[in-house]
């Protein structure tokens, strides 16, 4: 990697500005012509297509990008290839693994099957330049110490290390007592890790004062924010990424901007003014972020932020869309109560009951420093608390939430708060896949 181009790129970002959306849009519109004359020549997923407007493409998912993954890379590299790779180099915490001259990145899996994604050297130079310019408080001639809590390292962040800014890379498959200490050590001016790990170090008493704290990687839930905040003294912001690329990150007023200067974001409605982002990346070449649907839910906050940027801010990002409990609406609501299947099944009519419901529900109750609750059938959740002895509270509080937002109140039964795995991203509120979602 290039460390000249890292700079270039964070002072070409510090620069950037725009005066209002409709600038921001004709960045956009020039940006997007080129990748939408180039996508059939560099997929074979586009081929044959003359796309003029973004609305010519399909809406990619994940089941797309599993099934045909070697048609949306310039290099035709197949899944199993990559995974076999990335696997490897998990395996041995070695992130140097490249293949025909891609760097290749294992996703976290939360939503079932693992995919892959890849990036060339350059890109990750654009990467590391974007990041920089928007998270490092006072700049890189500032200087800061920057440890960074994640699943893999690599020479992504050794590319800028050194001088005025060093990276220190913690392995989050470490022990916590372990990664405590290390975090101990590197006494962090800027400190990156996921929720989780944050309100560990909040909670332990480490003596060390970073100036900025960033959450990745995982939902940065509010009571979370708060731990973090009384426990550092310093307010928690946000790096949104996804295997999907950078898609965003907290401005100096603390509010979270949608990264619109490098991707395209079109609002998937998801019902209750959020929304299911859409992604098109503007710069990225080596694997194609064409309507690429993430699979989060947003919640958009349209006032004008004081930092003056026009990108669009996220209020909250309340979860991953497949996490949404959908379970069945009271009865006597009309044209809500039963509806005909094909083949003559009569199924409940569902509504949908958000991550951040779920969360705001059970937190009411204060006796309660941890939770899951897990959607296993149509009308049975199973909720673990920390401590149980705030089990019964916390049932009493969701089924009155539930029932409130019209929903048939389900069987609620306990379960447990299994011990946290460090490479799995935590998820408070999960849908079994096999329980059918409803339609908004």
């Amino acid at each position: 990697m290039s460390r000249a181009r890292v700079v270039w790129h964070y002072a070409r970002a510090r620069r950037r500005t725009f005066a209002d959306r409709a600038a921001l849009v004709a960045w956009q519109d020039r940006h997007l012509r080129r990748v939408l004359r180039l996508a059939p020549r560099r997929y074979a997923f586009y081929a044959g297509t003359q796309p003029r407007a973004l609305g010519d493409l399909p809406v990619v998912d994940k089941a797309d990008v599993l099934a045909r993954f070697a048609d949306l890379n310039v290099r035709g590299v197949g899944l199993d290839e990559c995974l076999a790779a990335a696997r490897a180099a998990e395996r041995g915490r070695d992130f140097g693994t490249t293949l025909r001259g891609l760097s290749v990145g294992l996703s976290s899996g939360t939503t079932g099957r693992q995919t892959a994604f890849l990036t060339s050297a350059a890109e990750r130079d654009r990467w590391a330049g974007e990041v920089l310019a928007r998270t490092l408080p006072d700049g890189l001639l500032a200087g800061a110490r920057v440890t960074l809590v994640l699943r893999a390292g690599g020479p992504l962040y050794e590319s800028v290390d050194g001088g005025r800014v060093s990276f220190r890379f913690v392995d989050l498959a470490l022990d916590e007592e372990r990664l405590l200490d290390e975090i101990r050590a590197a006494d962090p001016t800027v400190l990156v890790a996921p929720p989780s790990v944050l309100v560990a170090v909040a909670r332990a008493g480490l003596g060390v004062h970073p100036g900025r704290v960033l959450s990745v990687a995982e939902v940065l839930d509010p009571q979370d924010a708060a731990v973090v905040e009384d426990g550092l003294g310093v307010r928690v912001d946000q790096v949104y990424q996804a295997a999907e690329g950078f898609l965003g990150a907290s401005c100096a007023h603390g509010r979270l901007h949608l990264a619109e200067d490098l991707v395209v974001v079109e609002r998937e409605d998801a019902g209750g003014g959020r929304f299911v982002p859409v992604v098109t990346d503007l710069f990225r070449s080596s694997q194609a972020v064409l309507r690429r649907r993430v699979g989060d839910v947003l919640v958009p906050d349209d006032d004008v932020c004081p930092c003056g940027s026009p990108m669009l801010v996220v209020r909250e990002i309340v979860g991953r869309s497949d996490d949404v409990l959908w379970l069945p609406r009271r009865g006597g609501v009309p044209g809500d109560a039963l509806t005909v299947a094909g083949g003559g099944d009569v199924r409940p009519v569902l509504g949908a009951f958000h991550p951040d419901f779920v969360r705001a529900a059970v937190l009411a109750v204060p006796e309660v420093d941890d939770f899951r609750v897990d959607q296993t059938a149509t009308d049975v959740l199973r909720l673990a608390v920390e401590p149980a002895t705030a089990y019964d509270a916390a049932r009493r509080s969701l089924e009155l939430a539930l029932a409130g937002a019209g929903l048939a109140v389900p069987s609620v039964v306990p379960g447990v708060v299994e011990p946290r795995d460090p490479l799995v991203k935590r998820r408070r509120v999960r849908r079994d896949p096999a329980v059918p979602a409803g339609t908004r």
